[in-house]
């Protein structure tokens, strides 16, 4: 009778679990690659798929937003209003309006700052904010395969560790080919994987992650969405003054866009970014009263609770902008190489079952 040892009953158990999970896992993983591989650059995408729209010659000083949202409201359709301005830091960008309402898919129009020109409309529903939501789509889903890729990478460098083989066998078979490139890619971006699908789970399972966060750095979670509580006899302050009043809030940050107020008690939000904030959206957040243009709640990630610290960190080691530029490029690439690992898996598992192969020790041989 044959004795099998401990370490071949862990190793014959990984093995299948690292295939099991690849392949349960391998639809959801193929779209977070792709998907992220394109968030990754989503604004230059954007930006050189549209260029008439996004792109403006500066000529001096911009327009205050009240000159534009009258040619704005006058492309607007029967019941539909604008929801934000965003308002960008790059002189050479226009502005832009999402525009909501009227039983129609949300539109962005997009204006030249300069001379107040309407530069074009376009739907949100377009490629970049197509992959965006993919990439978001069904938290719990996308979660859970995150989770699966960190058993993936973890199992697959216990598989590899006997062998360390990190090369490509030349072309005697194609399935020695692929395992090789499979095993090689693996090892290789494994460190990123991880960090990909660590972040990523913290991300899928927010609503969860963030409070035990707090709760475990001791910190109050910040007012969300303060009240502006109507005044007789009381306007409402613009949208250039509010945006004022969150300059003067954060003196060193930049407005990066602001959500105009619909309904009778709410607020302005203005989003705002600091010049060390690696996260391309800002993560520092005014409120401002829409009658007396009082400052009602800011976020300032520069005195932050550690918890915020770590969600904001979270994002931008998820994203690669911790590393600016290269770390976009570096995101960008071990995406393709997650849709390389996925690709050539489901094709090892599917020449071995064709094949007939025995044990996992007798493919690894």
């Amino acid at each position: 009778m044959r004795v099998v040892k401990p370490r071949q009953r862990l190793r014959a158990v990984l093995l299948k679990v690292h295939r099991v999970g690849g392949l349960v896992a391998a639809l959801p993983l193929v779209v977070l690659a792709l998907t992220g591989c394109v968030m990754a650059f989503e604004s230059q995408i954007d930006a050189l798929l549209h260029p008439s729209l996004f792109r403006v010659i500066p000529q001096g000083q911009a327009l205050a937003l009240s000159a534009m949202l009258p040619r704005v409201q006058g492309e607007l359709g029967n019941r539909e209003h604008v929801q934000i301005a965003i308002v960008s830091a790059e002189p050479t960008h226009s502005y832009c309006f999402t525009v909501l309402g009227g039983g129609r898919v949300p539109r962005q129009i997009f204006v030249d700052p300069y001379t107040g020109r309407i530069l074009g409309a376009m739907s949100v529903a377009r490629f970049v904010l197509i992959m965006h939501a993919l990439h978001q789509a069904n938290g719990i889903l996308m979660g859970v395969s995150s989770l699966v890729l960190a058993v993936s990478v973890l199992s697959g460098l216990y598989l590899w560790w006997p062998l360390k083989r990190i090369k490509l066998s030349g072309y005697r078979t194609r399935r020695r080919f692929y395992f090789d490139l499979h095993n090689s890619i693996g090892v290789l971006s494994s460190l990123f994987l991880l960090v990909f699908a660590l972040t990523g789970t913290f991300m899928a399972f927010e609503q969860w992650t963030v409070p035990v966060t707090y709760r475990l750095t001791g910190a109050r979670p910040p007012q969300d969405d303060p009240t502006s509580f109507p005044q007789e006899e009381v306007g409402t302050v613009s949208a250039d003054f509010a945006l004022e009043v969150a300059r003067g809030a954060l003196k060193d940050a930049v407005p990066l866009w602001v959500v105009l107020p619909q309904a009778a008690t709410s607020s302005y939000l203005v989003k705002m970014r600091f010049p060390e904030d690696r996260e391309p959206n800002g993560t520092s957040i005014v409120w401002v009263d829409r009658y007396s243009g009082k400052v009602l709640e800011v976020w300032d990630s520069r005195t932050a609770p550690v918890a915020r610290r770590v969600q904001s960190f979270n994002r931008v080691m998820h994203s690669g902008d911790v590393l600016g530029y290269p770390g976009k490029v570096i995101a960008c690439g071990m995406s393709v190489a997650l849709m390389v690992q996925t690709v050539t898996g489901i094709w090892l598992w599917r020449k071995r079952r064709a094949q007939g192969i025995g044990s996992g020790r007798r493919e690894l041989a």
